[in-house]
């Protein structure tokens, strides 16, 4: 595949108990951290209705490398150094290359 390929990432991050609003604060603030041209599409936090400390993240790039660049960056970095203090767990994240979004096919 190409590099101009839209890049998709999935997670779940599960918050010790009762700390999952500052995880969603946290992963906020790490969203405007990387600014608006850094080629993040769509990003989404979502609650688990069964599970008060999980959450799932998902997150649409322009391709992998602005996600790369993007998420190394030194103000994104330095959100992500804080997360460790919110989490019951490591955190889970897949990857993918993406077919279809919001009408848009990539070539």
């Amino acid at each position: 595949m190409s590099d101009d390929t839209m890049f998709s990432v999935y997670g779940r991050m599960t918050a010790l108990p009762g700390r999952r609003d500052d995880l969603i604060t946290l992963l906020l603030n790490g969203f405007r951290a990387g600014g608006p041209t850094s080629g993040l599409l769509t990003y989404t936090i979502n609650t688990a209705p069964d599970d008060p400390d999980t959450i799932w993240l998902t997150q649409l790039w322009i391709d992998k490398p602005a996600h790369d660049a993007t998420t190394r960056s030194e103000p994104v970095a330095a959100i992500t150094r804080q997360l460790p203090p919110l989490l019951a767990r490591q955190p889970e994240g897949f990857y993918g290359n993406t077919i279809h979004a919001e009408g848009h096919t990539p070539e």
